[in-house]
This record gives C-alpha cells, sequence and structure tokens, in this order.
C-alpha cells in the first residue's frame, strides 16, 4: 500500500534510534522518566522497515547496555531478547502483510500488538526468571501478570504516537507532491 522513499526511511530510522538512545532502560530514561520504547520499535521496525536496520537497532540495544553494565549482560537471559525483540518484528511484519492486503483493520492490529507483546514477554521474562535456582511455574505466572499489561500499555502508546506522526507526515508530504 506505501513505500517508503530512501530519505523517509533514514529518517524513520533516525528517530527510533534517538528514541532508542533515550529511553533503553533505566540508563537515560530514568532522568527523563520515559518508559522504554524498545518493543514498540522493534514491532514498528517490523510493520515499516527492512530487517537489516531491525538488526542495527539490536545491536544499538546491545551498545547502549553494554556501556550502563558492561559484562553482566552476557548471560543466557539477555541472549533470550534475541527471540523475544524478533517476536515483535515478526508481529509487525504480518501486520504489514495484512496491511497491504487488506489495508488497516483493528482486529489485526490488536492480534499483532497483543500476540507480540505476549510472546515477548513470556521469552524475555521467562529467560531471566527461570535462571534463577527458585523459579516455579506459578512464580513465572505471577511474574508474567505482573508486567505484561504495563509493557503493553507502553508499547501501544508508543506505537499509537508513532502511528499519528507517520500518518501526519505522509500526509503533508503528499499534500505537497498534489
Amino acid at each position: 500500500m506505501f513505500n517508503l522513499s530512501t530519505k523517509q526511511t533514514v529518517g524513520i530510522a533516525v528517530v527510533f534510534s534517538l528514541i532508542l538512545w533515550a529511553t533503553r532502560g533505566q540508563h537515560v530514561a530514568s532522568m527523563m522518566s520515559l518508559p522504554d520504547a524498545t518493543w514498540a520499535i522493534a514491532f514498528m521496525l517490523g510493520f515499516l522497515l527492512s530487517p537489516i536496520l531491525f538488526l542495527i537497532v539490536l545491536a544499538q540495544a546491545f551498545v547502549i547496555d553494554y556501556l550502563a553494565m558492561g559484562s553482566y549482560l552476557f548471560n543466557f537471559a539477555y541472549a533470550a531478547l534475541i527471540p523475544a525483540y524478533l517476536a515483535l518484528w515478526l508481529a509487525g511484519r504480518w501486520l504489514r502483510q495484512h496491511f497491504e492486503l487488506q489495508g488497516f483493520r483493528i482486529g489485526q492490529f490488536v492480534v499483532a500488538l497483543i500476540g507480540g507483546v505476549a510472546i515477548c514477554e513470556l521469552i524475555s521474562s521467562g529467560a531471566f526468571y527461570f535462571q534463577k535456582s527458585n523459579a516455579s511455574l506459578l512464580g513465572f505466572a505471577e511474574l508474567f501478570g505482573t508486567y505484561f499489561f504495563g509493557n503493553l500499555f507502553f508499547t501501544l502508546c508508543y506505537v499509537a504516537v508513532a502511528s499519528l506522526a507517520f500518518y501526519l507526515v505522509t500526509e503533508t508530504s503528499k499534500k505537497k507532491l498534489a
């Protein structure tokens, strides 16, 4: 349905990178009181941009975390963030495929976003939780319930703001061309 120009692709990638650096973890985000936008960025990259840009964003997230935590992040749980973020990227890509065929459908958006966030939460929280020696399924279910809805809410908020900004920018550029 839409094709992005090179200029638009670079602009989106730069904006996502700046948001990532401003919100990633508690490194900078705590100073600005911004929740982490990584999940929303992964989802939106799946919808808008190529896998290469997704890998660049993952690399930036790693650099940010490494600068903040050093070698403490080298463990199985941290490595599990790759498939967790990939689940969000794939959910965005799935939504893009359906968008191109049928246009925007709220039901497909809800399925993609909730499904992507749920899988991401299961993988990321599960990996960090089950590395503890006293981990249990009941404890994980409680942990999942504690964090899932907050992560879903903030992801939805970032996606909504980005979607509105994308719409306004593309509509403005269409009017300039007309």
